[in-house]
């Protein structure tokens, strides 16, 4: 990887990283609702709060995949 790869590379996962920061508590205001009962019960608030913990699992999964990624390109060793 030549010194131009390397640099963009390092901006694509300061991107990640600030895409990251900025999103990783999407769904935690939403889950934090749902735990204080502001929705009321039944089946369909049951769904949505399983679906919301889900997303949260996979926004995670997801970010904290693009990241490990990319920083393991960034150490891999020049050809």
């Amino acid at each position: 990887m030549n010194e131009a790869e390397r640099l963009r590379l390092q901006l694509v996962l300061n991107r990640i990283q600030a895409l990251s920061d900025e999103h990783w508590h999407a769904f935690t205001g939403p889950l934090r609702a749902m735990g204080d009962h502001a929705w009321v019960g039944g089946a369909s608030a049951k769904r949505f709060e399983r679906e919301l913990e889900r997303s949260d699992r996979e926004l995670h999964a997801q970010l904290r995949k693009a990241l490990e990624l990319v920083q393991a390109e960034l150490r891999r060793p020049p050809l």
